[in-house]
């Protein structure tokens, strides 16, 4: 970024105090849209209560972007997620199935919107504190329910050729998303813990990890598994002391093997099956051989079809949502791609793919523009360190569970990018602006301003 772009994050929010019923209309949408509320209480259903609060937060977010007290060109990332927006509705017209894409890009602006309220309503690390403790407590219910259902022996549903747990409300209820966003929200979980000061709140957060975990074998999601290796390991890259850390999370693989079901075990070792599933051709898809890999096989043809799609229809795609309608129609299965990437190739095209990339690369830049103030500028806030570090590796997770899933257009990818966009916001408020008085202020020592890293703080 340059000087100019700099200027206007670190005062790319204006208007402050302004905004509290913008605020807690966001905590209220954020228990809302996590609870399910309406699949919950089925007398609620139909008054789409979540529809309609979405509907007046998301309006009263655009009217403060339009009076600029947020402004849009405070960030790049503004720009790529409009961009985005734009590009899924194009395709609508020429899509395969116009009323599929119409009903996902309908969806798309729901998951959408909690990006356009963090942005517009979190503009202090005390409201930011505020969202992420509503947030998490909102996915510690969303594993914690079917955990109390599997200890009286229910809550599992049974799918490929096993029975699996399953989440309790429609969105998160198939095992494979119940997993994966228990997954990826496990940095969370486990710097919330380091953070915390008393011995009560990190026992209650250690135990959400274990039961997060507990949680994860259950699924029997590979998915799951992969997400769960993938937060361990950078738990691990982002340690000093990382033969300790090493020493500690091989333990704890160790203890977990032995109290996890056979079950679990079985379908944890059809990973190493990988290179024997991506050297089967199409012709065996379906013998008896292919078949003992289990979704391994499938998954891999989904992304050899994913291609054929891509390739006929390399500028728009065929829709969104309309892979398994153009895998139906080609070959009889009417399946997902379960893989994000292939997901964005072969719906969106070229120029859909293009945009989403690019999305990624800005929540990257936010987080490490974030990172490298904080440090330069001698950040010494506990939960500022603590928050972009576990937004990192939750959007690191994210990006490699995305290989196993269709998530194109759901809303992990808001929750990320609204956080790294906040953060910097306020990273680039607190310390930037901090600096930039006291290289102002006489008789100040240059000591006094000498940057020191995060890992370095007490």
């Amino acid at each position: 970024m340059n000087i100019s772009e700099e200027k206007s994050v670190s005062s790319g929010y204006s208007a402050k105090g302004s905004n509290n019923f913008l605020y807690y209309g966001l905590l209220v949408y954020t228990i809302l849209f996590y609870s399910q509320i309406g699949a919950r209480i089925p007398a609620l259903a139909p008054l789409r209560v979540e529809l309609i609060v979405g509907s007046i937060l998301v309006f009263l977010s655009l009217v403060k972007i339009i009076n600029n007290n947020v402004r849009f060109n405070e960030n790049k990332l503004n720009l790529a997620a409009l961009l985005f927006l734009l590009a899924a509705f194009i395709t609508i017209p020429f899509a395969l199935v116009k009323t599929r894409a119409l009903n996902m890009f309908i969806s798309f602006i729901k998951f959408f919107a909690i990006y356009l309220l963090i942005i517009a309503a979190i503009d202090d690390d005390r409201k930011l504190k505020g969202f992420i403790y509503v947030y998490l407590g909102m996915i510690t219910l969303l594993f914690i329910e079917p955990f109390f259902l599997s200890l009286q022996g229910k809550g599992f549903m049974y799918n490929n050729h096993m029975w699996r747990l399953a989440g309790v409300t429609h969105y998160f209820g198939h095992p494979n998303q119940l997993g994966g966003m228990t997954a990826e929200n496990l940095p969370f979980f486990y710097y919330f813990m380091k953070y915390e000061k008393s011995k009560v709140g990190k026992l209650i957060y250690f135990s959400l990890i274990l039961i997060a975990l507990r949680v994860i074998m259950l699924t029997q999601s590979r998915t799951a598994f992969v997400g769960a290796m993938t937060v361990a390991f950078f738990i691990w890259v982002f340690n000093k002391k990382q033969i300790l850390s090493l020493c500690v999370i091989a333990l704890s693989c160790i203890i977990l093997w032995q109290f996890a079901p056979q079950q679990t075990k079985d379908r944890f070792l059809t990973l190493s099956k990988i290179s024997e599933t991506v050297t089967t051709e199409e012709a065996d898809f379906e013998d008896e051989r292919v078949s003992s890999l289990g979704s391994m096989a499938s998954r891999w043809e989904q992304i050899r079809r994913g291609f054929i799609c891509f390739l006929e229809n390399p500028i728009l795609g065929v829709g969104l949502d309309c892979y398994p309608s153009f895998q139906g129609r080609r070959w009889g299965l009417w399946f997902p791609p379960h893989n994000t990437y292939i997901q964005a190739l072969a719906e969106m095209g070229i120029i859909g793919s293009t945009i989403f990339a690019y999305l990624i690369v800005m929540i990257f830049k936010n987080l490490k523009f974030s990172r490298t103030i904080f440090r330069e500028r001698g950040g010494q806030d506990l939960f500022l360190s603590t928050m972009i570090t576990a937004v990192s590796v939750y959007f690191i997770t994210r990006i490699v569970v995305s290989f196993f899933g269709q998530d194109l257009y759901a809303n992990y990818w808001w929750v990320a990018g609204g956080l790294s966009l906040v953060l910097l916001r306020i990273v680039k408020s607190k310390y930037q602006n901090h600096m930039a008085r006291s290289l102002q202020t006489p008789n100040l020592k240059a000591d006094e301003i000498h940057p020191w890293p995060i890992e370095n703080q007490k």
